[in-house]
């Protein structure tokens, strides 16, 4: 007689074999699968959806309405990554550099739960056109900036998500974040892009100035990579010593879907 079972196995559950029946290659496929058969099969494989799903939803650490839209920080605990969620509540959802620096600030120097637990590798933005400020940011860079071509709208000699990457890992980007970690010891290491979007003046969020012409970078998939520092560490930031990890560097961190 065969039973069949689900083990977990990480984040996923896989259908396991007992007696001498292939569970996966006699009973689920093949033409010769009975009503009975094809029930318990089906079943299975709805009940490990369902099962791997809840095993991947993400904690609700806080959240802030602003300006027709919530903020929130989520938290994945499996995949050790966070992500800001923006949740257009209005169709002129649009929030404030002010509104995502009062919820990263909250979050990370909460001592109640929901809370932060342990560390973090990453913190997922979606997409960059999300934070208008830090979108028009990126655009009247790269207008002004020799090293980009507004004509062909492309990096002189630079890769396009290469050179995004080097835009918004400038500290005036970096520290509307870090200034928020408080004292979890947390600090952006690197900037990670993909589908980096070019358009003109008018696809810029919130610009009515004329102050460029051509074609910018403007929108991307954004991930702020994170690395922390140990107790007892902060002597070495003074003598000069880097103790920050840099184990990002070696493997790409976790990614929270969108």
């Amino acid at each position: 007689m065969t039973i069949a079972f689900l083990r977990a196995t990480g984040p996923w559950f896989v259908i396991a074999e007992t007696g001498q029946s292939k569970l996966r290659g006699a009973l689920c496929t093949g033409s010769r699968v009975n009503r009975a058969v094809s029930f318990v099969c089906a079943a299975l494989f709805v009940l490990a959806g369902s099962v791997a799903a809840q095993a991947h939803q993400e904690r609700v650490i806080l959240a802030l309405t602003e300006g027709g839209c919530t903020v929130r920080l989520e938290a994945d605990d499996q995949s050790r990554t966070l992500r800001l969620r923006i949740l257009p509540e209005a169709p002129d959802c649009r929030f404030s550099k002010t509104a995502m620096q009062t919820v990263l600030t909250a979050a990370f120097a909460r001592i109640e739960p929901p809370k932060l637990g342990g560390s973090y590798s990453s913190l997922f933005l979606g997409r960059l056109i999300d934070y208008p400020w830090l979108s028009e940011h990126l655009a009247l860079a790269a207008s002004s900036d020799p090293r980009w071509n507004k004509r062909t709208g492309r990096p002189v000699s630079m890769e396009l998500h290469a050179y995004v990457k080097a835009m918004l890992t400038r500290s005036a980007v970096k520290a509307q974040f870090e200034e928020t970690f408080g004292k979890s010891g947390y600090r952006v290491a690197a900037v990670t892009v993909e589908k980096v979007l070019v358009g003109r003046r008018g696809d810029v969020p919130m610009h009515a100035g004329d102050t460029f012409s051509g074609k910018v970078p403007f929108d991307a998939m954004v991930w702020l990579i994170l690395e922390t520092w140990k107790p007892g560490d902060l002597d070495g930031v003074r003598h000069g010593v880097h103790p920050f990890r840099t184990d990002w560097r070696q493997k790409d961190p976790p990614r929270p879907g969108p």
